[in-house]
């Protein structure tokens, strides 16, 4: 991949929260390769907290699962839980099929999630939209680079 931008975001799944549609990160496009995505477990992920569940195979499909299911909150065949101590990693593309199952217990789940995203791909994350112009103008050349602003 050439041209990445990092992105890192820490996330926190809420005591009882429902489980996320299956998406993806970004479509597919022609050659498979728009951006590569991690999951950092702070806290441990089990079946019963929120572990985000993955369907392998899923990044080869021509189609997202808000296309070609009913219901993208429902179980789909084949997928896997990422179950693991804190401390553990999920590296994937962001064109798989996933999403955070639901938060059974009373205690939230903690993770940092990022990923490396092709220049050219970024569409989607509009930052500089987000900033105050005085911001950006303070922004050193390099940086504005970095951040694809």
């Amino acid at each position: 991949m050439n041209g990445l931008t990092p992105r890192l975001t820490p996330r926190l799944l809420r005591p009882r929260k429902q489980a996320q549609a299956l998406h993806v990160d970004f479509k597919r496009n022609a050659d498979g390769r728009t951006m590569v995505g991690f999951i950092f477990m702070v806290d441990e992920f089990r079946c019963d907290n929120g572990a985000t569940h993955f369907v392998p195979g899923s990044h080869n499909w021509p189609a997202g699962p808000s296309e070609l299911m009913s219901d993208p909150v429902a179980d789909c065949e084949g997928q896997v839980q990422a179950c693991g101590p804190a401390g553990s990693m999920v590296i994937y593309t962001g064109s798989v099929w996933h999403g955070h199952t639901a938060n059974l217990t009373d205690t939230p789940r903690r993770s940092i999630q990022g990923a490396y995203i092709r220049r050219e791909d970024l569409s989607g994350l509009n930052f500089s939209a987000r900033m105050r112009s005085d911001m950006i103008a303070r922004i050193s050349p390099l940086a504005k680079y970095v951040l694809a602003i």
